[in-house]
């Protein structure tokens, strides 16, 4: 009895939780589309249906497509945008599920997927939607992989990784890190100073990359700032890649900001965007408190797990670094561009730390023992 008691209060999060998607996509159409124009939402669905190969390998020719035949069917409604509700709501849920949470971290986890500024992007047509969902289905390919589920990969995984090439395929390069890592850790015994031969190699490897590449990074510095029109309301000078290789030298404040969003003069100077100001105040603070804790610990235990540091390392790091020049530019497209990985990053170090937290409990018993 206890056990269908919990199943009903865990639906009836998941429950609440899609009714809130359902309030920002009401919202959004309704409210938000009043003020300020929602991307590319409005040519999505009004979009004919031409159907041609490239709307396989295209992204915006893929929205044009699926977003037209949402608008066909439901027409220039507020229902267009159901279909993406549902997906980036189970991207959500196929992650979260994996993770067998009580209660309380389940509402807490879905309480910090609810700020208005991920609702709103990802409860219309949206690419940033379907950035939710396969990066939600990755991440439960990645769970269970850490988990040492040896299933096959399913249908939907295929899926989702097929679309993040075709939208994002420069989250690639941190989903594979990833991956990698872990294959190699749960295939091979290592010990702990191998794993951290490892993670040094790998770090060595990607200055080395970095070094190679570095013309070719100075030259997209000149050229990726002319894409941001400073007629834009929100769009900054560029003062920060100025000189050769300022996207390597201001490389950590520019991935700190690019992903924070509005600075406090520009709140200043357009009080609407206070509220992702205090959003990202409030997930940095997340995050801070995610990392006094496994400092905490390592202090207190004189050890580090470098395989989940690894793997952390590696999703903070890359998916922070590609996003950099998309949104240091522009607070606006930065808190967009964010909702793409936001909700990996905190279902992604959620688990992390309840990793960490159930290898201190477990050493602890054994110590009791």
């Amino acid at each position: 009895m206890k056990l269908n008691n919990k199943i009903f209060i865990v639906n009836k999060y998941y429950f609440s939780y899609f009714m809130i998607k359902i309030f920002y996509m009401f919202f959004a159409f309704l409210v938000y589309g009043k003020i300020t124009r929602l991307g590319d939402t409005s040519g999505y669905i009004n979009h004919s249906i031409d159907f041609s190969m490239i709307i396989f390998y295209k992204s915006t020719y893929m929205m044009n497509f699926v977003g037209g035949i949402c608008g066909k069917i439901f027409g220039y409604t507020v229902l267009s945008n159901l279909p993406f509700v549902i997906l980036s709501f189970y991207g959500i849920y196929y992650s979260l599920k994996r993770l067998d949470l009580s209660n309380r971290d389940l509402f807490f986890v879905l309480l910090l997927l609810s700020f208005p500024s991920f609702g709103v992007w990802t409860s219309i047509v949206s690419k940033e939607a379907v950035g939710v969902f396969f990066m939600g289905i990755i991440l439960g390919y990645i769970i269970d992989l850490y988990n040492g589920d040896k299933r096959k990969v399913k249908f939907i995984e295929y899926i989702a990784f097929y679309l993040m090439f075709v939208f994002k395929p420069q989250y690639a390069v941190a989903i594979f890190s990833i991956i990698i890592t872990i294959k190699l850790f749960r295939n091979i015994n290592l010990r702990a100073n191998a794993k951290l031969i490892y993670l040094m190699f790998y770090i060595l490897m990607v200055i080395i990359g970095f070094y190679m590449v570095r013309d070719i990074v100075n030259e997209l510095s000149y050229i990726i700032p002319k894409n941001f029109s400073l007629d834009a309301g929100s769009t900054r000078e560029n003062t920060i890649w100025v000189n050769d290789y300022d996207l390597y030298r201001n490389m950590l404040y520019g991935m700190f900001v690019a992903w924070w969003g509005p600075t406090i003069s520009e709140v200043l100077s357009k009080p609407i965007q206070g509220i992702a100001f205090i959003e990202s105040f409030i997930i940095f603070s997340f995050f801070i408190y995610f990392l006094l804790y496994i400092l905490k610990n390592i202090i207190r235990t004189a050890r580090l797990n470098i395989y989940l540091f690894s793997i952390g390392l590696f999703a903070l790091f890359w998916l922070l670094f590609v996003h950099y020049p998309f949104g240091i530019f522009n607070p606006g497209s930065a808190i967009r561009y964010r909702e793409n990985f936001y909700g990996f990053f905190v279902m992604f170090f959620y688990f992390i730390y309840l990793q960490i937290k159930y290898n201190i409990r477990s050493k602890s018993m054994e110590f009791k023992t």
